[in-house]
């Protein structure tokens, strides 16, 4: 195996097929062309299929792609982290494969691989913190220590909250890189609603809480920021990636509305059972839908006045402080999305 100083070296990034696995990938794979001081280290995209467009795509941008079975081929996996120096560990439970059943199993059977393989850094990427307030949308939460078996689907946060115990004693050099629910890519879910009633759906009960929010390109550039940095800067490191804005659930809907330039439209005050329809209706899928309701965490307003704070982990690792929501509308992409009732995908 090469030898690589200070656990600078290969990068393998898990669940590379999903939208945030790919975005993250795509960004390894640019770091060193905007930063030309960094070395080349090689790229690889963790799949289980090498013959999807995804794949194909990133074999085009110069990652190397390894495709295997990670709930069935214990060795493949171990096979394809052998020469790895830091892996990413991604869980996206908008893909296809991965539940509230099955989530722990899945980042557990790359832990074990990558600890067999002896990966030095393990960067594991999630949505949910121990400190986090729990309120609705997001479905109760049950502590770990009080699950009956690893497998307990009852909730995402908890399967999380396991793979994260799990790893932390598994891995001695492991970062957490938490980020609240993607909120901006996210907000797509509601396009077909918005195009068909000149409206945006909001939660009758909850106007004034608060949601912390983060865009998955300053979650891809976090990641790489520590993948390509070395290992004792940022082991043992835990940091919270949030946005520069905290706003009300009234304040993001207005402003999606205003950035719409849809002056005419309302605010359709409705219950989270409607609420719930409307992301069915949207994406199809219920686990998807109940992994959206809990990364949705709303946060209500302290007793003072003030709002849970906006950390400043992103600029400390990237030196940027993030888009704003209005920044994000910007983008005549992002336009171009919302004029269509059409559905596209979006990111966890």
């Amino acid at each position: 195996m090469t030898s690589y100083i200070d656990g600078k070296g290969p990068i393998f990034v898990t669940n590379a097929d999903g939208d945030k696995g790919y975005a993250i990938t795509q960004r390894m794979l640019q770091f060193p062309s905007k930063y030309p001081h960094l070395p080349r280290y090689p790229v690889y995209a963790g799949l289980p299929d090498a013959s999807t467009s995804r794949a194909t795509s990133l074999k085009e941008q110069g990652a190397t792609v390894r495709a295997f079975d990670i709930f069935n081929d214990h060795k493949s996996a171990v096979d394809a982290l052998r020469d790895v120096i830091k892996l990413c560990l991604v869980v996206d439970p908008l893909s296809e494969r991965i539940s509230r059943a099955n989530a722990f199993q899945y980042a557990k059977a790359f832990i074990d691989a990558a600890k067999e393989a002896k990966v030095n850094h393990i960067i594991f990427l999630t949505p949910f913190s121990p400190l986090d307030p729990v309120s609705p949308p997001s479905s109760p939460f049950r502590d770990p220590a009080m699950c009956i078996s690893l497998a307990d689907p009852s909730t995402y946060r908890s399967q999380y909250m396991m793979i994260e115990t799990y790893l932390r004693t598994q891995c001695d050099n492991c970062t957490i890189l938490r980020y609240p629910g993607i909120l901006y890519e996210h907000l797509r879910v509601f396009r077909k609603y918005i195009f068909e009633n000149n409206a945006f759906p909001v939660s009758d009960q909850h106007l004034e809480f608060a949601i912390e929010s983060s865009s998955m390109a300053d979650i891809a550039q976090g990641t790489a920021c520590i993948a390509y940095a070395p290992t004792t800067r940022h082991r043992s490191n835990v940091y919270k990636l949030t946005g520069p804005q905290l706003l009300t659930l009234e304040e993001v809907s207005t402003r999606v509305l205003t950035c719409l330039q849809r002056d005419d439209a309302e605010l359709n005050l409705i219950d989270l059972n409607a609420l719930e329809q409307i992301l069915y209706e949207s994406i199809g899928n219920k686990e998807h839908v109940a992994f959206l309701l809990e990364v949705w965490g709303l946060q209500q307003k302290s007793m003072a006045g003030g709002r849970f704070e906006i950390t400043r982990d992103l600029e400390a690792l990237t030196g940027q402080s993030g888009k704003t929501l209005n920044e994000y509308f910007e983008d005549d992409n992002v336009q171009d999305v919302f004029r269509s009732p059409m559905p596209t995908p979006f990111v966890a």
